[in-house]
């Protein structure tokens, strides 16, 4: 009982900071236009008065109105993108400020996120079952493996919903002791930089959607299950594991097509968000160090040291509170990626049956390897900016190195600030070289397993 109530405690004193914080940054202007007025021969409320205009004045610009520069403010668009396919079933992510967030069981959001799971396990356990009654093969198991990684996915997206209003206020509570960001262009360069992740992933995953719908078109065309009813050959082809077993209904198609799109979005959104967090923790390191650079010539006292030293701990505790969060995620992110570039290479040397299957194929290789190789760069860099400041620390003259700037260099020497896969691996430079040489091993041994010369036509198989 006595933890209980110092848990509400304490999170209230968090919410009472946070709002101190949001009202602070509202009010600033109107604050400094007061304290720089002291002219004494006019009355203090006309000087109020002109200050609160030209306040106002100034946040009618719009890019001084749009950003503030928060990681909530950024990662919004991707959230409202992840509820509309059942994904993150929060509540207020809409708005730009993380105390607003919250989750619940009774939600619309989180019953549709609950369906979609539902919808998810039954794919993968018909999936399973049609594995090991009727068909073993390569094609059948990849199939299975796909809609089983989407199960795990959605249901790790559903509880790191439970954790992620916490999480948003612990990450705003950090951002708040930074370095403010003053000019326009800084404060949306984090917003722009992932919207851009986001619009440039999802229109690569409906391109590579399209194309596979177009290479499922040559079965329909060519030998459809019903060769009067094409719609109902198409969508037969979507969830055919399914239908093996149950009957199959036009109504039952349909539902099988949207489960198809929501796991399809699903399995290019888990890339999307780690790049979407990886960019903004980077970004935080690298904001506290050009801080640093400015003044690292400069002269400098242990006190601001101390202060950079202690926004640094912030930064590697958050960076341990997201790790904890999202590495489950992280590992099926690039355990589906190495499992699913293995077998497309694999496949490279097959014939393929029409020109929709080898553009579907080149296309979905080279965005799989696109993919993979910019979320690692992405994931590193949040190690490379943790080590920063050991180059900036080379720059201070002798005379203003301090016990305190000691310190701070040890720690950011012995630290090892990074994003893992369940504490299995650390995602840093060298997984890049570690991911490639994996999948050149595992290409080497399946190569000598592999006896399919082609993909099989309606006629073969």
């Amino acid at each position: 009982m006595a933890r209980t109530t110092g848990n509400q405690a304490k999170r209230r004193r968090c919410v009472a900071r946070i709002k101190f914080w949001r009202r602070s940054r509202v009010a600033s202007d109107v604050t400094l236009g007061i304290l720089k007025y002291k002219d004494p021969s006019k009355p203090l409320k006309r000087s109020l008065a002109f200050s609160i205009i030209k306040s106002f004045i100034r946040r009618l610009k719009k890019e001084d109105y749009k950003y503030s520069g928060t990681f909530q403010e950024a990662i919004k668009p991707v959230l409202i993108i992840a509820q509309i396919f059942a994904l993150m079933p929060v509540r207020g992510v809409s708005s730009k400020f993380a105390e607003d967030l919250s989750f619940a069981w009774s939600s619309i959001r989180t019953y549709y996120a609950l369906v979609t799971i539902l919808c998810f396990g039954i794919s993968s356990g018909y999936n399973v079952a049609f594995v090991a009654n009727e068909s073993f093969s390569f094609d059948s198991v990849e199939t299975l493996v796909f809609y089983f990684s989407i199960f795990l996915i959605s249901l790790s997206f559903l509880q790191l919903a439970r954790k992620w209003p916490a999480l948003a206020q612990e990450w705003q509570l950090v951002e708040a002791k930074l370095p403010p960001l003053k000019l326009s262009k800084d404060r949306k360069s984090l917003a722009q930089h992932i919207k851009v992740i986001t619009i440039v992933a999802t229109t690569c995953s409906l391109v590579e959607h399209m194309l596979s719908m177009m290479s499922l078109d040559y079965y329909v065309s060519s030998c459809p299950k019903w060769p009067e009813r094409p719609i109902d050959s198409f969508l037969y082809l979507n969830l055919s594991a399914v239908f093996y077993f149950v009957d199959y209904t036009r109504f039952l198609g349909i539902i099988g097509k949207v489960v198809n799109v929501l796991s399809t979005f699903a399995w290019n959104f888990n890339d999307i968000f780690v790049m979407a967090v990886s960019v903004a923790l980077a970004s935080r390191f690298r904001l506290l160090n050009d801080y640093m650079l400015r003044e690292a010539k400069m002269p400098t006292t242990a006190n601001y040291w101390m202060q950079c030293r202690i926004n640094f701990r912030s930064l590697c505790k958050l960076c341990e509170l997201v790790d904890d969060a999202i590495s489950g995620i992280t590992l099926l992110c690039f355990s589906n990626n190495l499992y699913f570039i293995c077998g497309k290479i694999l496949k490279s040397m097959q014939t393929k049956p029409s020109i929709s299957h080898t553009l579907y194929f080149w296309f979905s290789l080279a965005y799989l390897l696109g993919r993979t190789l910019i979320l690692s760069l992405y994931s590193s860099s949040i190690n490379d900016e943790s080590k920063r400041p050991l180059s900036i620390f080379r720059l201070v003259p002798r005379e203003y190195w301090c016990d305190e700037l000691k310190r701070f260099s040890e720690e950011v020497h012995m630290d090892n600030v990074a994003l893992t896969g369940m504490k299995f691996f650390r995602l840093t430079r060298g997984v890049v070289i570690s991911v490639a040489g994996t999948i050149v091993t595992y290409e080497l041994i399946l190569l000598q397993f592999n006896h399919d010369e082609k993909v099989l036509g309606c006629n073969e198989g």
